[in-house]
């Protein structure tokens, strides 16, 4: 019976110690002290698994092998805990300590592997008996010195932290228990044919299951975001249900002038001299101003944290600095102000934009009318004045006739020839009246004709003007994009436009037509104003993944290429809808522009192909 308990009790040590050390890796922050405590629960583990097999170790090579698969977790306990001891009271144990430690260790297992050369560490051991030599019991002394050591610190951090009385008598017990009966084991006190120190240890992992889950031994969350809280601009205060502040980052310091273990009472008569009014210890409070000396103004809140009973656990005091808070939203308005002008400002620069563009080309297009219309009077005056010259010679002809058939009877039949010259003359001149008045006729029509189209382009300009101060984009009126083009390019008359379409144009394409016809517009504006130039061809392709729009001129071209307003126009608009342009130029080899345009409307997946 006696057997079967201690199997159970070494099973349930196992089973607590790898819960508490599974818990902590999984839910704990991953700090070192973490890890150095669920280090301490798995040697716990690996000291007493081979405790369950002892009794089925026949042969001392077993037992050789269990003893030494269980010393790895006896050598090693007390260094793991001395470190997490120091860790827990936020000491930083030097490097060359930590090694040293584990070096102790570490030699002592070496000596007990090595006990057939010595007989040192076991004066004798057998499968049935086995009695220890100097070197165990220097072994143990050293494991002792560095649990009470460790012991020794962390109640000590309990006594400056002021922690519960329950919760310092759990972690002594959990500490005390195993060392106290594996003490009473080894001295032989206890006459037992088994090691109660491993059965004590499911009594120990207990007491840490209970300092873990109920009492919040590690204080996980205080360890991880204390850091956090030191370096935020807010105060933070927290206060036990006994009234003493157990936390106090440094901005309340500053402000509170209170530290770490000073009593509430003294924390409230110092916010009362602020003007706030008295804490209501367990009772949540609205917020409240304080005013400093130095002219810092606070807003405090309390919040209370129950414990499952419904009892107050801790309650915490948070300040804000209230004047950082309104500078900080006197510079959202600022920039909402600003962001509000950049709008303005970007709004105004799109119906420059737009009156640059439609301005330009319009006034373009009626002074190349006008051009052609000086040139047309200049032919019809021309033709005017021969016109006349001829009528005086014919009229001065006729006269001298006259005069010589009056003066001179003997030379009729002469006379009576010129007559008959002059009637034939005169016949052509009444022709030839006839034509010139048709030719100015068609002059004048074709006048009239370049009158009307500068009456209409002066119109549509007004219209498309009207438009760009509504925010409305040109061409957004043709369904196609070709319709846009076309009519464009049958409206230049100084240059011969050949505009080729390859593809099929479509719906898909339609809100496009509103970039291209701009993009061509100021490309058609440029070329009138200063390219000198014959001709221009413009291809639009249209494929399934892009269209692409090229233009061409043969005027005298530029060296280098310099973007102004309109050709900065073009590119944000092409860009603006996810594609790409380039304008090349060299001197007497035109102006060339190369635009590609996605089809999707997002502008989001653009065509592999290159420009």
């Amino acid at each position: 019976m006696t057997h079967i308990l201690l199997q159970l009790a070494y099973f349930f040590a196992i089973v607590f110690c790898a819960y508490t050390a599974s818990w902590l890796l999984i839910r704990a922050s991953r700090d070192q002290m973490v890890w150095a405590l669920a280090a301490c629960q798995l040697l716990v583990v690996v000291w007493c698994v081979p405790k369950l097999l002892f009794p089925y170790s026949t042969t001392i090579e077993m037992k050789y092998v269990l003893y030494a698969i269980s010393y790895i977790g006896i050598s090693l306990i007390g260094p793991a805990w001395l470190l997490f001891s120091f860790l827990y009271c936020r000491r930083k144990l030097p490097f060359r300590a930590v090694c040293l430690l584990f070096s102790v260790a570490a030699a002592d297992y070496g000596l007990f592997l090595t006990n057939e050369l010595h007989h040192l560490f076991y004066r004798v051991f057998e499968v049935a008996y086995t009695r220890y030599g100097p070197f165990f019991y220097i072994h143990m002394l050293y494991t002792y010195c560095c649990v009470l050591l460790g012991m020794g610190m962390v109640l000590r951090e309990f006594w400056k932290k002021r922690v519960a009385v329950v919760h310092m008598v759990l972690i002594i017990l959990a500490a005390a228990v195993p060392l106290g009966l594996n003490l009473l084991y080894i001295s032989r006190v206890v006459r037992s044919s088994s090691d109660l120190t491993p059965p004590a240890f499911a009594l120990s992992s207990f007491f840490m299951f209970l300092a873990v889950f109920r009492y919040d031994f590690l204080d996980i969350n205080v360890l991880a975001f204390e850091q956090i809280f030191s370096s935020i601009a807010e105060g933070v205060l927290v206060y036990n249900k006994r009234g003493v502040v157990t936390y106090c980052n440094k901005a309340a310091q500053d402000w509170l002038g209170v530290r770490t273990g000073d009593e509430l009472s003294m924390v409230d008569h110092r916010l009362r001299d602020l003007g706030a009014e008295a804490i209501e210890k367990g009772r949540a409070s609205a917020s409240q101003v304080l005013t400093l000396p130095k002219g810092v103004r606070l807003r405090m809140k309390q919040y209370i944290y129950p414990d499952r009973k419904g009892a107050m656990a801790a309650g915490t005091l948070l300040f804000t600095d209230v004047g950082e808070y309104y500078e900080l939203l006197k510079q959202s308005q600022e920039l909402a102000v600003s962001e509000q002008r950049l709008a303005i400002e970007k709004e105004r620069n799109r119906i420059a934009q737009e009156v640059h563009d439609t301005t330009g080309h319009t006034l373009t297009m009626i002074r190349s009318l006008i051009k052609l219309i000086r040139v047309a009077c200049d032919e019809q005056g021309m033709t005017g004045k021969g016109e006349g010259q001829t009528g005086a010679g014919t009229g001065r002809g006729e006269g001298v006739t006259e005069r010589r058939t009056a003066g001179a009877g003997a030379e009729g039949e002469k006379a009576a020839g010129e007559g008959a010259a002059g009637e034939k003359a005169a016949g052509e001149g009444a022709a030839g009246d006839k034509a010139a008045g048709e030719e100015a006729a068609g002059a004048g029509r074709e006048l009239e004709g370049y009158l009307e189209q500068a009456q209409s382009l002066a119109a549509e300009g007004i219209r498309q003007l009207r438009l760009s101060i509504n925010h409305m984009r040109q061409g957004t009126g043709y369904e196609l994009v070709t319709q846009g083009v076309v009519q464009l390019a049958e409206s230049v008359k100084e240059i011969k436009i050949e505009a080729e379409i390859q593809g099929q144009d479509g719906p898909k394409y339609s809100h496009l037509s509103g970039i291209v016809y701009s993009c061509l517009r100021e490309a058609v504006t440029n070329c009138l104003r200063y390219a000198d130039a014959s001709r221009m061809d413009v291809i639009l392709k249209f494929s399934d993944m892009a269209l692409c729009l090229y233009i061409f001129d043969d005027g005298r071209g530029c060296g280098m290429v310099q973007e102004s307003h309109g050709l900065s126009g073009i590119r944000e608009r092409v860009e603006k809808a996810g594609g790409q342009v380039r304008f090349l130029s060299a001197e007497r080899e035109g102006f060339q522009i190369y635009m590609e345009l996605p089809v999707e409307k997002d502008g989001q997946e653009k065509s592999a192909r290159s420009i």
